[in-house]
Formats: C-alpha cells, sequence, structure tokens
C-alpha cells in the first residue's frame, strides 16, 4: 500500500478527469483577461528589474505602461531570439546569466545548457517555482491521460546537462507517483528493468522507443507483453508522424503521449487527448500566438499556419520570456472545442510542431521543409523511420540527398526500386527530384536524446 506521506500535489482531482477543473475550463475570453495580467506585470518587472529587456523596450520606445491590451502586447513588445541571448552570454563570458536574470544567481537550484548541436550551448538556469509550475504543467496532460499517484514512471533517459525531461520528473515528484531511473545504464540493461519493474509509464525520445523495440527483439523480449500502458515522449516529432506512430503502439502495446517543448523558454504544450492528434500549449503558465515568420504580423485565424512565439509566465531565472522567437511552425486553434470533443478550452497545435522556420530549403526554384519530406516518405511501402537529410550546395542550388535504412524483410535486389518509388512519391508531392539512398538495416546512428536527422554542408560547400 502507498504510504500516507507520499506527496500528492492535487488530492483534489483524485476523483475528477481534470488535474485543475477550473484552469481547464475557463472561458476563451477569462483565459485572454489572465494573460493580459500576467503579461502586464511580467513586463513591468522586466522593465524595471532585467537591464537585457530594458535596453530592448528603451530602443523600441515601450514603456510598461503602453501595454493595456494584448494587441498592444503583440504590437509593440518586440520579439526576442536565441541570438540575442547568445549574444549577451558571450559578452558576460564567466557570468552567462547576468543581464538577462530575474532572480539572481543565489535562487538557481538546477543549471542546464542547451544541446548545442549548431553551436555553442546557451546556459540555462532554473529557480525552485519554475520547478513548481513547470512539473504542474506536465501533470495537466498526464492527469487528463488517465496517469495516477500509484503509477509507476521508467526514465530512459541519462538526466545529464540537457533539461530534456527533468522536467518530466519534476511533475512526477509533484503527482506523487514513483520513479524508476535508467540513467546510466546500456540499452538491453533498461530493457531488463522495463520488464522486471512493471512501469506503467515509459519516458522516452520517440527514436530511443524504436531502438528499444529493436534490441528487444534481438534479446527476445515481446516489450508489448509488459505492464507498460502509456509511453511518453518529447524533442521529436515523431509521435505525429503515422509510420512512427504505428510502430511506438503497437511495439509497445501501450498508447502514445507527447510532449512539445522548448527549453530556453521553459515552455510546454502536452498531450490532452491521444486521440487528438496535437498538443495543447499549457495555458495557465504560458501565452502563445502565431506571426508570419516573414513580417512578423500576428495571424489570427483558427487553422493558420505561422511561427509560434512564446511568452512565459512562470518566475524563472532567466527564462522569464517575453515574445520569444521559436522557430516552429505550428498549425494553431484557438479553442480545443472546435478541433475534438473535449471540454478543454485552450488553444491547441494539430500535430505539434510542424516544421522549423530555419530549416526551409528551396530545391530548383521550390521551397521545402523537411519535416513535410519525412512525413511523405514514410508513407511509402517499406520505407523505414531510420533516415538522414543531407543538404549541400553545388554550383549555387541547395541539393538533397536521403538516406534512409531498408526494411530489414526488403530483398537486397529490390534496393534501388525502393529508392525509386521514395523519389516518384515525393516528385508527385513537392515537384523536385530529391535523391536517395537505400543503405542496409541498422546501419545508421541510434539515439538515446533528440535523434539527429538534418545535416546541412551548406557552409562547407
Amino acid at each position: 500500500m502507498r504510504d500516507s506521506y507520499r506527496p500528492r500535489y492535487n488530492d483534489a482531482a483524485a476523483g475528477s478527469d481534470h488535474w485543475n477543473e477550473y484552469m481547464e475550463t475557463m472561458p476563451r475570453e477569462e483565459l485572454d483577461d489572465l494573460h493580459l495580467r500576467r503579461i502586464r506585470r511580467n513586463v513591468e518587472y522586466a522593465y524595471e528589474n532585467i537591464p537585457f529587456y530594458r535596453e530592448i523596450y528603451d530602443d523600441a520606445g515601450v514603456e510598461p505602461s503602453d501595454i493595456r491590451t494584448l494587441e498592444d502586447f503583440n504590437t509593440k513588445v518586440p520579439i526576442i531570439d536565441k541570438p540575442q541571448l547568445m549574444e549577451i552570454q558571450r559578452e558576460h563570458g564567466g557570468d552567462p546569466f547576468r543581464g538577462r536574470d530575474p532572480a539572481g544567481a543565489e535562487h538557481h537550484i538546477y543549471r542546464f545548457q542547451t544541446s548545442g548541436t549548431t553551436g555553442t550551448p546557451l546556459q540555462e538556469a532554473v529557480t525552485q517555482p519554475a520547478t513548481m509550475a513547470v512539473g504542474d504543467a506536465w501533470n495537466y496532460g498526464f492527469w487528463r491521460c488517465g496517469v495516477r499517484p500509484d503509477d509507476t514512471f521508467y526514465f530512459a533517459f541519462p538526466f545529464g546537462t540537457f533539461l530534456g525531461f527533468w522536467s518530466a520528473y519534476w511533475g512526477v515528484r509533484r503527482l506523487g507517483a514513483t520513479v524508476r531511473s535508467g540513467a546510466g545504464q546500456s540499452t538491453e540493461e533498461r530493457i531488463d528493468d522495463i520488464v522486471s519493474v512493471d512501469p506503467d509509464v515509459v519516458v522516452m525520445t520517440p527514436t530511443y522507443a524504436m531502438y528499444l523495440l529493436e534490441k528487444a527483439d534481438e534479446m527476445g523480449v515481446d516489450l508489448s507483453d509488459t505492464s507498460v500502458r502509456l509511453t511518453v515522449h518529447a524533442g521529436e516529432k515523431g509521435p505525429f508522424v503515422d509510420s512512427v506512430r504505428s510502430r511506438i503502439e503497437d511495439g509497445w502495446g501501450a498508447e502514445v503521449w507527447d510532449a512539445y517543448g522548448q527549453s530556453e523558454s521553459i515552455f510546454l504544450g502536452t498531450t490532452m487527448d491521444v486521440n487528438a492528434g496535437g498538443v495543447n500549449p499549457v495555458e495557465p503558465y504560458y501565452y502563445s500566438t502565431i506571426v508570419d515568420p516573414d513580417t512578423d504580423e500576428v495571424i489570427h485565424e483558427d487553422g493558420a499556419r505561422g511561427e509560434h512565439i512564446i511568452t512565459c509566465h512562470i518566475p524563472t531565472a532567466p527564462g522569464l520570456t517575453l515574445r520569444y522567437r521559436s522557430h516552429d511552425i505550428v498549425e494553431m486553434y484557438h479553442d480545443s472545442r472546435d478541433v475534438f470533443d473535449t471540454d478543454l478550452t485552450w488553444k491547441f497545435f494539430e500535430g505539434s510542431v510542424l516544421d522549423r522556420t530555419d530549416n526551409m530549403l528551396t530545391l530548383r526554384g521550390t521551397n521545402i521543409y523537411p519535416r513535410a519530406v519525412e512525413e511523405i516518405m514514410t508513407g511509402v511501402e517499406h520505407a523505414t523511420p531510420h533516415y538522414e537529410i543531407h543538404v549541400d550546395r553545388v554550383s549555387g542550388n541547395d541539393q538533397m540527398t536521403v538516406k534512409m535504412e531498408a526494411d530489414p524483410d526488403l530483398d537486397r535486389d529490390a534496393y534501388d526500386d525502393l529508392a525509386h518509388d521514395l523519389q516518384a512519391e515525393l516528385r508527385e508531392a513537392v515537384g523536385v527530384r530529391i535523391d536517395f539512398e537505400i543503405l542496409e538495416p541498422r546501419s545508421l546512428p541510434r539515439y538515446e536524446l533528440k535523434s539527429r536527422r538534418f545535416f546541412d554542408h551548406r557552409d562547407e560547400s
């Protein structure tokens, strides 16, 4: 029996489908009023206490008293971007938080850094209030999808300097559920652990979920025959690519749950319904808009696609982000009730993150997003979710080559036919030729955290 002293953050919700029914069902007008009150408070605080923001707002001729409506905020307050944060970090060298820290180093209880796959990592710090708030954000989705305090979580995550699933761990602590950490274990040891400790939920990237299935098959283990009923993912689009989602659902015999997060802004969007086909920004803590990435004008139409601009209400250090450019392309609806059967009034991102503004390519005059290519090609028979997209510049033009592993059941003599089928499917869908190289099964790297699929060699060229 669970000990009576085990923490349960929200005992009042025990008999409810809601983690916080008041916040989840708040009418849109009241939600927007709440956002405005928090935004006005945070803009004033940032202007008075954070030199980074004061300089930006003074340059734009904006004062906190100018923000009377959400429209004021969305049109008068400048958008900030990661290069600005990197620049101030470089300026202050040994004190990377100086000039952008709303709380002070004495309040930091965790320090992380971005993955740094494209350059120097951005240093990140988190306060105690932030761990409580962002953990609470995970629990809105966990609770809606049937997770309860008597469940056990298994984290197939190394718990290093990357923020990643640390915030999910904070959520599980607030929920009062049991944690089993797979940090420091090999893939084979994690599989043995999952079989022996009977977890209800396994937390991992979607790429690693598929790699665990491969290894389990080699070991003669059927992961669909374990206690796992929910797999939790973040960091990649995988759960919203049909072939990837089906592979995880079938292989694990579990429902698939996804989160969309961005550590620089401490943002989190979660699955609130595993059948909805998207995620919801957790509106008690975040205000989301979309803009035209070319003009930065706010797009108000339901179902429109644009670049996600994030404002975080969480009192954290130094993640108090006001109008942060995510570079993520999303399709946004302003009320979930207009999209699927729910009483949830929050905004909704169909398909989660659809692409990145900084990944767009121009192939022979046609603009192409790599994730659109991913969705199309993984629907071709015998295609696999193990691939790399390589981009070069040849004679001044972008050129894309996809390296994809063959289905293990595919005869070697059929590799050329698969490449031809993929080329034909992509040419019909996007109108340009994309080269394919079919590789032997299991010849590409496997990853515990985010997979690396996009390789841009244009600077080298």
